[in-house]
């Protein structure tokens, strides 16, 4: 039976199981390593965006040798800026509209921004968004760059649906209305990430979503 099992494995794509188990193991690293302090003990949140940050940059270039990769090959390039500015600008207007329209209909101006002390000191504010700008871009590596770029070379657009499940799920702590919006971002997001042929406009779109939820949180 063993080996029934051990054949049917063998016949994996190899860089594709490798991806998957990496991957799958690097998001529950960041998962139970959020009682680590470095840089903000007083503030644990700030240092759990820090160090989940450094895992999803290091631990997928850590793979880079491995196979033979370059950076582009895993979306580390600017890939066609004309276009992804433009689709990113439409993109980034739709999420604004539905925004205000969350945070009027809902209680998410309660919840944004996530770390408080961001509500009421502007130098708080400052640190806070550019260590969530520091987050979103290894987190859009992550899913956008690794994962996506990686498993299309043997799954092809599927790969933005498998991406999606994983980045979907990591929201699990999140309010509901954006848990699942998530799963509608993801896809909309692998999408941009492939036409685009690069992870930085998906970054740079979360992060100008996040910043306006922050923005509309403080001055709702």
């Amino acid at each position: 039976m063993l080996k029934a099992y051990w054949n049917e494995i063998r016949q994996f794509d190899a860089k594709a199981l490798i991806i998957i188990i990496w991957s799958t193991f690097l998001l529950l690293l960041t998962i139970y390593i959020r009682r680590v302090t470095l840089f903000f003990p007083e503030h644990r949140f700030l240092d759990r965006l820090i160090v989940s940050g450094v895992i999803f940059m290091i631990g997928p270039l850590l793979l880079l040798p491995i196979f033979r990769y370059k950076f582009k090959d895993f979306g580390i390039q600017l890939g066609n800026v004309k276009q992804w500015i433009k689709e990113m600008s439409i993109f980034f207007a739709i999420m604004l509209v539905i925004l205000v329209v969350a945070f009027k209909c809902t209680n998410l101006k309660e919840v944004y921004p996530l770390f408080r002390e961001a509500r009421v000191n502007v130098n708080y504010f400052l640190i806070y968004q550019g260590i969530q700008l520091f987050h979103m871009l290894t987190w859009e590596f992550f899913f956008r760059g690794f994962m996506l770029f990686g498993l299309e070379k043997k799954y092809g657009r599927l790969a933005i649906l498998i991406q999606t499940i994983p980045f979907a799920i990591m929201h699990f702590r999140k309010p509901a209305l954006e848990a699942y919006g998530s799963i509608f971002a993801g896809i909309f997001q692998g999408t941009l990430g492939l036409r685009s042929r690069s992870f930085l406009p998906c970054a740079l779109l979360h992060f100008l979503v996040a910043l306006a939820a922050d923005l509309l949180g403080i001055v709702w």
